[in-house]
């Protein structure tokens, strides 16, 4: 029988480490990398003149791999009452007329939210990946959002789920999709803000002309992780080596990443 996975209360980052799902790249006292970098999500235009519009993931030393808490049904369960609490605090739960979770780290934590208060029957909405370019060896694949197999209802009030969230690209476009469907945007709900310019508010529209739309940001953990470009001088030796792991959530790669980490009692 497996061990049971420890919840550390709430260290809910501690909780992620105890899954297998944390990733903080080890350094010597130098301040030399003793583990590779890791690729986030979020890109920026890099063009050269055999592709002008070539981009590059950004990097940096921290991953949260959330997925690693999903295969734990009483860790995901956990981690949603918590979620849970925070939303009824915050916005109140009778409130919220569905939660629309972006593909696929959204997923499950939205299905575990919607079963810890069944009471208030709020509508699951999956929004689905429709890729619009394969992946190369310096980008992951690209696509946009649609919703496939859901509808949103005109009016009803929304709270959008996402594992982790970082520069919102994701979140503006689900906003996008859900108030041109006539729906409502309520709250944006995650695991992990990780951002480095949004805390607990975001604002959407900023390009318009008309004042934006704030909305709450209600996330378990409040983390700002620092990234880099991939010319950045702080990185730009450890590119050249080699030294990063651009997919992370390969499960190859992850290994990678956990053996570079085995052994070192911190997480922070």
């Amino acid at each position: 029988m497996r061990k049971r996975i420890k919840i550390a209360g709430d260290r809910h980052l501690e909780t992620l480490r105890n899954c297998g799902g944390y990733y903080s790249c080890p350094t010597a006292p130098s301040g030399e990398r003793l583990g590779p970098l890791v690729g986030y999500n979020g890109k920026y235009d890099a063009p050269t003149p055999e592709n002008p519009k070539r981009k590059l993931q950004f990097v940096g030393n921290v991953y949260a791999n959330f997925s690693k808490a999903e295969v734990h049904p009483h860790v995901l369960a956990f981690f949603a009452e918590a979620l849970c609490r925070r939303l009824e605090d915050e916005i109140g739960l009778k409130n919220i007329g569905g939660f629309v979770s972006a593909p696929i780290g959204g997923y499950s934590l939205a299905d575990a939210l919607g079963l810890a208060y069944q009471i208030f029957d709020i509508n699951l909405i999956k929004a689905e990946k429709k890729v619009t370019a394969l992946a190369t060896d310096e980008l992951r694949e690209q696509s946009k959002l649609v919703f496939a197999r859901h509808d949103i209802e005109p009016g009803l009030d929304y709270v959008i789920v996402e594992d982790v969230c970082n520069n919102f690209s994701t979140t503006s476009e689900l906003i996008s999709l859900i108030r041109s469907a006539g729906g409502n945007v309520l709250a944006i709900a995650c695991f992990l803000n990780r951002s480095l310019d949004v805390d607990d508010t975001y604002l959407y529209g900023m390009e318009a002309k008309a004042e934006p739309l704030k909305i709450p940001v209600i996330s378990l953990v409040r983390l700002p992780i620092g990234e880099w470009r991939q010319d950045d001088p702080e990185v730009a030796s450890d590119i050249e080596a080699g030294n990063v792991v651009l997919k992370p959530k390969d499960k190859d790669e992850w290994a990678r990443l956990m053996k570079a980490m085995s052994g070192r009692p911190d997480f922070y």
